[in-house]
């Protein structure tokens, strides 16, 4: 990991959550509106996903084989300031392996990932190896395996700064109206069509005009 990451006891940091760096992963301005104006709206998937959370969000304890599995288990870091719940984490020896349930299809190196890391490095440091998280698809039904390592860590260090400092911003990030807009269920609370970069680059799009400038 790199040089920049916080190196005192994190008792003066202000705390991330662990989801905040999958929505900052995602879309800084939804970060901005969850986790600082406490905007929340429900959408087909946000009830979809908390279906597929309905039985890893009941706390837990399961053992077999040697293998203990706990279901809703909270951790943190006090290095980083990060603190979350882990949908599951099975326990093996000295090994933890993190598990996070999405509803939709697992995508490679996406916003899940970030979360993932992080439920790591809070395992990582309560004196845990953690070679390996997965992220369970619901849509899918099947586990996709997550390596963790140094460069997934970083990322997670890096975006754990970078939304403290987003947190502590009192101007929301611009929109970017983009593809990502058509499925967030903030749609109506963001008004990207409006707030995005573009718009703001050009004011004459905002300001209404005299009634005049629009008659031939």
């Amino acid at each position: 990991m790199t040089d920049d990451q916080p190196a005192d006891s994190g008792a003066d940091l202000r705390e991330v959550p662990l989801s905040a760096l999958e929505h900052y992963a995602y879309c800084h301005r939804q970060t901005a509106l969850i986790h600082v104006e406490g905007v929340w709206s429900e959408s087909v998937e946000t009830v979809r996903g908390d279906l597929s959370h309905s039985t890893v969000d009941l706390p837990g304890i399961q053992r077999r084989r040697g293998l203990t599995v706990i279901r809703s288990l909270p951790v943190w870091s006090h290095t980083h300031g990060l603190r979350g719940i882990c949908d599951i984490v099975e326990f093996e020896k000295g090994t933890a392996t993190p598990v996070e349930y999405k509803v939709g299809r697992y995508k490679p190196g996406g916003p899940a990932e970030l979360q993932l890391g992080g439920q790591a490095l809070c395992l990582l440091e309560a004196g845990f190896d953690v070679p390996t998280g997965y992220i369970y698809s619901v849509a899918e039904r099947r586990r996709h395996p997550v390596p963790i390592d140094a460069d997934l860590l970083d990322r997670v260090a890096a975006a754990t700064v970078a939304v403290r400092r987003l947190l502590d911003t009192p101007a929301l990030p611009i929109a970017r109206n983009d593809a990502r807009c058509r499925r967030c269920s903030l749609r109506e609370d963001c008004l990207p069509e409006l707030t995005d970069g573009r718009r703001q680059a050009r004011p004459d799009l905002l300001t209404p005009r005299p009634l005049g400038q629009w008659r031939d």
